[in-house]
């Protein structure tokens, strides 16, 4: 269906998913690889403007989780349909900073939502796009909320306490295991050098087998 290489990052707060897909893009372009680098929610500009709503200081915290996914689900169509499909079928490598994996698990493992309700938004929303290759950044829990808060708060799933990002992180073990065709799961708490080599490695050893 498609001539390029989807790749998403996935993983809970604070994992380092921003350092390391700035480190593959950069690397890829490198190689001589036309990169698309995007991110959910958002990627397009009625994505991003969603994305403003579910982050939004006072807003972020009224959405129930029914809305939130419907939210997400709505950002991402219009995302696949104006950037992501296009550029795969243009024969570029799309770099994706979260996708159907992290609705899986925050509002489906998380939030509780039905998956069958989770399974008919992704389908609609995705139409049969599916990543060739997903990193899981995974962490322990309590790294993850330290990193956070030496960060500083940025939205309401950064406030949660450790508990929550365990859940979250058992959540991305779970898809992972699932889904083991195309996951690979990467020890984040080691030096960012020494993750970008190795996400750089897989990624051109998956994409050689296209």
């Amino acid at each position: 269906m498609t001539n390029g290489f989807f790749i998403t990052f996935e993983g809970g707060e604070g994992v380092g998913k921003t350092t390391q897909i700035a480190q593959l893009c950069e690397r890829l372009k490198q190689k001589g690889q036309d990169v698309v680098q995007t991110r959910e929610p958002g990627g397009t500009p009625h994505a991003e403007k969603i994305r403003g709503l579910l982050s939004d200081p006072e807003l972020g915290h009224s959405w129930n989780p029914q809305a939130e996914v419907m939210l997400i689900s709505a950002g991402r169509a219009m995302h696949v349909d104006h950037l992501i499909r296009p550029s795969l079928m243009g024969g570029k490598t799309v770099v994706c900073d979260r996708f159907t994996d992290s609705t899986w698990v925050y509002q489906g493992i998380v939030q509780k939502q039905p998956e069958a309700f989770i399974d008919i938004l992704i389908e609609h929303a995705t139409d049969d796009v599916i990543p060739d290759l997903t990193f899981i950044l995974d962490l322990p829990a309590e790294e993850g909320l330290k990193r956070v808060r030496e960060r500083g708060i940025r939205d309401h799933y950064d406030e949660q306490d450790e508990e929550f990002y365990e859940q979250v992180r058992q959540g991305f073990l779970t898809i992972a295991g699932k889904y083991a065709e195309r996951c690979v799961i990467i020890d984040a708490m080691r030096e960012p050098g020494e993750i970008a080599d190795e996400i750089e490695r897989i990624a051109l050893e998956h994409m050689n087998r296209v």
